[in-house]
């Protein structure tokens, strides 16, 4: 039998600002310790780092053997291993987003595990054996255990003493320093739970009032709930369950473990539902990859209420039922409530969910969860791709046309490229779907890169809904607002006990304040966008660096009194709504109504349970949302996102609005969308008003290949930036002229690329930073990765550039 190599040296990903591994010594005493995916902490320059292990080998490679390596101090062997596929998927993002490798894996893993270790100081058994000796420190060690560094500067004084006697009882063996990890994840705690006795099938009784709604919401959630759920939803909570208790009708148990964190919406248990015939078809054919693993990239394309949701359930159960683990991604958390509510009816205690809402001690705990494989189904948002599931065997993006699933600073990775090359890596199948996919994934999907399936009806033959367009240019007055189409909808909608979205993508009362006189609109002064009044709190707000200001009483500018309020916002909409129907029962979703992920939920529940007539707000609203009474969409402004400087103007519109309408009418009762607008003619309104998405992508797509844009060719933006406008419009002219020579160098290597710009930035300041960008246009994956790489590396010797931040945003979706 051939024993296993000695590890001697490892490769590592030091979790700080490194863009590249490095290389340290492995001590025999940690080398049978040691493996790819462990946590472990090394030196770095004068003081230390934590890291995480590549590779393992029995001898430094060529280009570490020509200098002496550091040794590792310390591996965390209590942690679970960072998974391979992780570790693989890591490296790729890092070159292909040209990040930092150790930020790149600080993002990838939680945020405690890049906290080092408390270095600690105690007492060998021969220093034990020879007692305190005379000395203060082993006195110290001796009676009261190991001690950190900082707690024994406290208690013995000053530094360089405590130095000399350490450096002496170290030399003499007395005592050794070790490094502790802290616990990292949430504490277990207790956690009381509410039963029904006779189960969620109990039978009525004469029960009223908040006992009743307390029996109700047990049944609705399979029978059992936290008490701490069910605190913020019936009053005076503790009477009733001791009365129920009393009664024999509901149990009170406590269970040892934390419960998975919830943020579900409360929606009726129901059994899952027979698939129809195009539901099991797709099944069927995804299925296959499942059960014979292989990259299987498949797009679903299914019209709004067509059932996709169901698919991706049945899709989990199969991974699941083999062994295997599922992840399924939202594009936010709005979204992800509903969801989790279906999946936690079908999946139990399988499921755990990763979002911003959870705590950083349960995300670490669940992090952990999902590396042991005692969590085997995730469904998050964004960062949720990351998920160490053991044994994946499906990946799921829903709405993976979502401009949400692309990180906009930092690491500007797209959540939904990443899930691709994650499945691609493993050879798993991974399923897009949408109403209103990308074009990008549509047009791999009509080339055959995807497997293009398509769900053209809606659940029982349900019609898509009947759609109005109202040209604004006709309506003034009271009408400007709500036209008078859609205030008579929306009042005979309230009188049937109907309910209403009513849909503006803007926040906030006036998009700006604006003298009558001179014509000055109130800015913000550290970024070149106009301040947003919000009447409620009488601010005017940035919302891009968070800027906040009392109104002024008179114009900044000439000095005039009467500023005027431009523009409509959501808050501007509810105050008509209120004038115009004062009974009706209102919520108004957006962010700045919504005080936080639980409130949300609440909110979403309120709207859900029938207690709200109206609902109005912004995109967070738009898409995934299934009320079962809301018959009306009414769309005040079409045109918002319509004239913004990009390309994908046109195709965000259209997602948005098809989106949004397809809230209507998922019941029995045919759905009315009454959208305005002041641009009727235009082809997007003209596809919108058809609700025929591929209308508008026959023609869009045709229009991209003809100006060779994506998905046609390939983008990268370099971004400059810095506090000095001079400065920053110079290095970009620097950058250019790098980049035209290197586009002429790979011209003659038969390479072809485009350099657009420099151009400033059409948010041309932002949080007191000054903004250029270049864009660079390539046809081939490994040309724009070579060429930006080239850049990249050249640029460090360009003065000017260096003196301003030179960030990559490949495949960028925004062009701010």
């Amino acid at each position: 039998m051939i024993a296993e190599p000695v590890i001697r040296c490892v490769e590592v990903a030091v979790l700080a600002a490194v863009d590249k591994p490095l290389h340290y010594a492995v001590p025999d005493r940690l080398s049978s310790r040691i493996a790819p995916g462990n946590l472990v902490l090394v030196p770095l320059r004068s003081g230390v780092a934590v890291a995480v292990v590549l590779k393992c080998r029995p001898r430094p490679d060529a280009a570490a053997q020509s200098f002496t390596l550091k040794p590792l101090l310390a591996v965390a062997e209590h942690l679970p291993l960072v998974p391979p596929d992780l570790l693989e998927l890591g490296q790729w993002i890092a070159r292909y987003y040209f990040y930092p490798l150790g930020e790149t894996f600080r993002v990838l893993l939680p945020t405690r595990y890049a906290q080092p270790p408390d270095r600690r100081l105690r007492a060998t058994p021969a220093g034990k054996q020879a007692g305190a000796a005379g000395s203060e420190l082993m006195q110290v060690l001796i009676d009261h255990g190991s001690q950190s560094l900082p707690a024994l500067k406290k208690s013995i004084v000053p530094w360089k003493r405590l130095r000399a006697m350490i450096e002496e009882h170290t030399a003499g063996g007395w005592l050794e320093q070790f490094y502790d990890w802290a616990p990292m994840a949430a504490r277990p705690a207790g956690i009381k739970w509410v039963s029904l006795q006779a189960g969620p099938d109990a039978p009525e009784t004469d029960i009223t009032g908040p006992a009743h709604e307390l029996i109700e919401l047990l049944r609705n959630a399979a029978g059992r709930l936290p008490l701490s759920e069910l605190r913020r939803q019936v009053s005076n909570i503790d009477y009733w369950v001791r009365k129920l208790t009393r009664t024999g009708l509901i149990e009170v148990t406590e269970s040892e473990r934390t419960p998975a964190p919830t943020l579900a919406q409360t929606i009726p248990a129901t059994p899952p539902p027979t698939l129809t015939e195009d539901q099991h078809e797709i099944c069927a054919a995804i299925a296959e990859a499942i059960t014979t693993p292989r990259f299987f990239p498949a797009l679903i394309h299914g019209i709004t209420g067509s059932g996709k949701t169901e698919i991706y359930l049945n899709l989990a159960a199969r991974a699941l039922s083999r062994g295997r683990g599922a992840l399924i991604l939202v594009p936010e958390i709005a979204l992800s409530t509903q969801l989790e509510a279906q999946f936690r009816q079908r999946f139990g205690n399988r499921l755990g969910v990763w979002h911003s809402a959870v705590a950083p001690g349960e995300r670490t705990r669940l992090w952990q969860q999902l590396a042991n494989g005692e969590v085997t189904l995730a469904l998050g948002v964004r960062s949720a791709v990351f998920s160490p599931l053991r044994d994946l065997g499906l990946i799921v993006v829903d709405e993976e046309h979502d401009s949400s699933y692309k990180q906009e600073d930092r690491l500007r990775y797209h959540a939904r490229d990443v899930a691709l090359m994650r499945a691609k890596m493993l050879g798993i199948p991974i399923v897009l779907g949408s109403a209103t996919p990308s074009l990008q994934s549509l047009q791999h999907g009509r080339e055959g890169r995807y497997r293009l399936l398509t769900l053209t009806r809606r659940v029982e033959d349900q019609p898509l809904p009947e759609l109005e367009v109202v040209d604004m240019r006709r309506e003034h007055g009271s009408y400007r607002f709500l036209s008078r189409p859609l205030q008579d909808v929306l009042a005979a909608t309230l009188t049937a006990g109907r309910q209403t979205i009513l849909f503006l993508n803007r926040r906030g009362f006036a998009n700006f304040l604006m003298c009558r006189v001179c014509g000055q609109v109130i800015r913000c002064r550290h970024c070149s966008v106009s301040l947003t009044y919000h009447q409620q709190e009488n601010r005017l707000c940035c919302h891009y660096c968070g800027f906040s200001m009392a109104p002024p009483e008179s114009c900044p500018t000439c000095s005039r009194p009467g500023l005027l309020p431009l523009g409509f916002g959501t808050e501007r909409v509810e105050e008509e709504v209120k004038r115009l129907l004062p009974t009706a029962r209102i919520v108004r979703i957006d962010r700045d109504s919504v005080a936080n992920p639980r409130h949300l939920l609440d909110l979403l529940n309120t709207v859900r349970s029938g207690r709200a007539d109206i609902l109005i707000g912004t995109q967070m609203i738009a898409k995934g949302h299934d009320f079962p009474n809301l018959t009306l969409v009414g769309v005040i402004n079409a045109d918002t996102a319509l004239q913004i400087a990009d390309f994908r103007a046109g195709e965000a519109t259209v997602q948005l609005l098809i989106q949004v309408a397809g809230r209507a009418g998922r019941r029995d009762i045919r759905g009315r969308v009454i959208l305005q607008t002041y641009n009727p003619d235009h082809y997007t309104m003209q596809a919108v008003r058809k609700l025929d998405y591929n209308l508008f992508c026959d023609q869009e797509l045709e229009s991209r290949r003809v100006l060779q844009y994506p998905p046609f060719s390939r983008f990268a933006k370099l971004l400059l930036t810095a506090a000095n406008e001079a400065l920053v419009q110079a290095a970009a002219g620097q950058l250019n002229q790098l980049g035209l020579r290197l586009v002429e160098a790979f011209r003659q290597q038969d390479r072809h690329l485009a350099l657009l710009g420099p151009a400033p930035a059409p948010l041309t300041k932002l949080k007191d930073r000054f903004r250029w960008h270049l864009y660079v246009k390539a046809w081939r994956n490994r040309d724009i990765q070579d060429f930006v790489g080239e850049v990249m590396a050249q640029s460090r010797q360009l003065d000017l550039v260096r003196r301003t931040e030179l960030t990559v945003d490949r495949d960028p979706v925004s062009n701010f």
